[in-house]
């Protein structure tokens, strides 16, 4: 079993051809070829169709080295770098159109994912209560930032923060060598004072550092030596040298181009302001390529289950810890979430709900209250805007929006011909619809945010769902709200659904 997997970056296309083996796997071929776009795109902020033909070129020479390996699956990761080209749904028609390769659906924060299953993968205690670990996921234009303390991941955030982006901002200043390391020292500290207030008198034990560019380039600059080995101290002695030479001095020393002597300069000063800024002794290059994690999930998909059972439960950490902000009723949200599990699970002959359905249905029932810190009325609006402003580990901003529209309609002013007009359409919408029909019933059921009813029982009996449960104390308030929030889910599922209450009083 072969397959190749090709990753498409602002400064090179890269292809890796596997051979599955007992265990792990075999690189059988490594190409790479140089693509510097950052001049392309300092203007226009698009790709001129000369280099789109010449990124086709590369890339049906690489199809076809694939071909003679017999890896005709295959797939294609494209840098977040992308996510600023204006015509970057052409230049994916382009692709498809003249190599025929399967990047339609190109997800640009796919690679946050597997920088994150790689750092699972290496770093093996990264959940262990021993040790702290500040992970820095140097990307293009933004980057990742996670404290892994005590067992947990308790620092989440995305930073408008890039090597790429740094790199851009030199170019058009013309900041030379000398003044690049305490410019970008002042530029990030602007953005991430708000994390070391986070991260407050927590000591961190050490930094991951995670980079295909960065990668390339500490390669390039210390050249067989394994990227395991190479400590701050080193990192700081090169810095001294490459303040000492000019651009055109670097590239010359190191047999590359002047963007990439600039490049080189730039990751350098961000990795030891990083470090400086954080206080930390020690850091670790993860000296593993992604594309290696592509393979791995390939070939193996218990490592793929695995890893995604990981993420998930990050992600559910990174839910909670976002409800615990805006003083979210956990409770109330468990309530919701196990009540609508039970009735999503009682109805799948009567939708077609897959598990990403199933976890959109489980975040927006932790927050599709978190919006009432802010105002009580119309406090659907304030959770789907808020939901909207945030960054969540694990989701992308597709699913983000999918989020936002159930947390948006599971309120029982919102009108069905209102929602309508959201944008989504066929299948898809009415997956979403479902979704909604049950968060509404799930919240009728606890309206009072009390929990008065409980030992439910979910049954069907033909086109009849009842739902039987007992409670203690009034439940007028819950009956009446069931009876609202029902409408929708009668007319999607053409289903009668009848709520039983029995009463325990006295026991």
């Amino acid at each position: 079993m072969t397959y190749s997997v090709i990753e498409i970056n602002s400064t090179f296309i890269e292809m890796k051809i596997y051979e599955k083996k007992d265990s792990g796997y075999k690189v059988l071929e490594k190409v790479s070829e140089d693509l510097n776009l950052f001049k392309e795109i300092k203007d226009k902020k698009e790709i001129s169709l000369e280099k789109m033909r010449k990124i086709c070129d590369i890339l049906k020479k690489m199809d076809n080295l694939s071909r003679d390996y017999g890896a005709f699956d295959k797939k294609v990761i494209f840098s977040e770098f992308f996510k600023n080209i204006t015509n970057f749904p052409m230049m994916l028609d382009q692709i498809k159109l003249k190599v025929n390769l399967p990047v339609e659906n190109a997800d640009l924060s796919e690679k946050t994912y597997y920088s994150i299953k790689k750092l699972i993968h290496l770093e093996k205690e990264i959940f262990s209560k021993k040790e702290s670990r500040l992970f820095f996921n140097l990307k293009s234009f933004s980057s990742g930032v996670y404290l892994f303390y005590k067992g947990e991941l308790c620092i989440n955030e995305h930073i408008n923060l890039g090597t790429e982006k740094l790199y851009s901002i030199l170019e058009e200043n013309n900041i030379t060598t000398k003044k690049a390391f305490d410019f970008i020292c002042d530029y990030l500290e602007s953005y991430v004072e708000f994390v070391r207030r986070s991260v407050g008198r927590k000591i961190i034990k050490k930094l991951i550092l995670e980079g295909e560019l960065e990668e390339k380039i500490l390669k390039l600059i210390f050249g067989k030596k394994d990227l395991k080995n190479i400590t701050l101290n080193e990192l700081k002695e090169k810095l001294k040298f490459f303040q000492e030479h000019s651009y055109n001095e670097l590239a010359f020393k190191y047999g590359c181009s002047v963007p990439m002597a600039k490049l080189m300069m730039t990751s350098i000063c961000l990795i030891v302001s990083f470090s400086d800024y954080f206080e930390v002794k020690e850091i670790k290059f993860l000296d593993f390529n992604i594309k290696d994690i592509c393979a791995l999930e390939k070939f193996y998909p218990e490592i793929k289950y695995s890893f995604d059972e990981t993420l998930w439960k990050i992600t559910l950490d990174s839910v909670i810890e976002l409800g615990e902000k805006f003083d979210f009723d956990k409770e109330h949200s468990e309530f919701v979430k196990q009540i609508g599990i039970k009735l999503l699970d009682k109805l799948k002959y009567f939708h077609s709900l897959g598990i990403k359905d199933y976890k959109y249905f489980i975040v927006a029932a932790y927050l599709h209250d978190i919006g009432k810190a802010i105002d009580f009325e119309n406090h659907s609006e304030h959770s789907a805007y808020i939901l909207e402003n945030t960054s969540i580990f694990g989701l992308n901003r597709d699913m983000i929006e999918k989020i936002v529209f159930i947390v948006r309609a599971h309120t029982s002013n919102a009108k069905l011909e209102d929602l309508y007009n959201y944008g989504f359409k066929g299948e898809e919408l009415i997956k979403l619809l479902k979704i909604i029909s049950v968060i509404k019933i799930a919240t009728s059921l606890d309206r009072g945010k009390k929990q008065r009813l409980y030992n439910e029982k979910i049954h069907l009996d033909k086109n009849n769902l009842i739902i039987e449960m007992d409670t203690d104390e009034d439940f007028y308030m819950e009956k009446s709200s069931f009876e609202k929030q029902s409408k929708l889910f009668r007319y999607l599922f053409d289903l009668d659904i009848e709520l039983k209450i029995n009463r325990r009083f006295g026991e």
